[in-house]
């Protein structure tokens, strides 16, 4: 069967021994925006020295300077995406050479996207590994609120109305059409066995007895003898 859903409404349709019920509806988780960032404290830069295969790692404070031989790495803002979205970093970077022969590099590098904002050097790599540290501005978007179900999608009944007019599950007796509840114990005993020789429940006229030849033999009354005295108290 095929259940309609929203696109902020999960729907969930719950299957039971029992009676039917009505499908129950949660809302989809909420996730950030898509083009959310966050701000954060540190940034962890790594730097390649192609000439030595030296690698030298750098953790910088947002607006704070660091220098390996002849690079001078400043950081001037580092973001990651919030939870709820692919993670990711990115920092603006102020990088540049003493020697002078190299194109300083000012922008934006990723790094889940290293290949976005290259500092082009023949002798340093410099690449961003994360960002970390305490949140920052820019702080993340708040939350979108959840959309509710649409109210065609939800029960106007809840389970177990008996307004709903249906049979919840119990037994009917053919012959007084009384409703027993098959949970409780005399509900279970009139089901299983019902009045015999159409006998009503609650008569307590004791039926005609039955003989195999259909007529009783000799000697033997018409009617069933009566209940014995009752015996002396002890």
């Amino acid at each position: 069967m095929r259940v309609p859903f929203a696109p902020a409404t999960l729907a969930v349709l719950v299957v039971a021994s029992g009676p039917a019920v009505a499908a129950s509806y949660i809302a989809a988780p909420v996730m950030p925006i898509a083009t959310a960032w966050q701000g954060r404290g540190q940034a962890v830069v790594r730097v390649l020295d192609k000439l030595d295969a030296h690698i030298e790692t750098m953790t910088l404070k947002a607006g704070e300077t660091g220098t390996y031989k002849t690079l001078t790495v400043t950081v001037r803002s580092c973001m990651d995406r919030p939870d709820g979205l692919p993670r990711d970093s990115g920092a603006f970077l102020d990088i540049q050479d003493k020697r002078g022969d190299v194109q300083p590099f000012s922008g934006w590098t990723f790094a889940g996207e290293p290949s976005v904002g290259v500092f082009e050097s023949p002798i340093y790599g410099v690449q961003l590994v994360t960002c970390q540290g305490d949140l920052v501005a820019p702080m993340a978007p708040p939350l979108p609120t959840p959309a509710p179900p649409p109210p065609d999608m939800v029960s106007s009944q809840s389970p177990g109305d008996p307004s709903a007019g249906a049979n919840d599950g119990g037994l009917t007796d053919a012959d007084t059409g009384a409703e027993t509840d098959p949970d409780s114990a005399a509900g279970a005993a009139a089901a299983r066995h019902p009045p015999a020789n159409d006998q009503t429940p609650g008569d307590d006229t004791q039926p005609d007895p039955v003989y195999p030849s259909g007529a009783p033999p000799a000697g033997a009354s018409q009617t069933p003898p009566a209940d014995p005295p009752a015996g002396p108290r002890n």
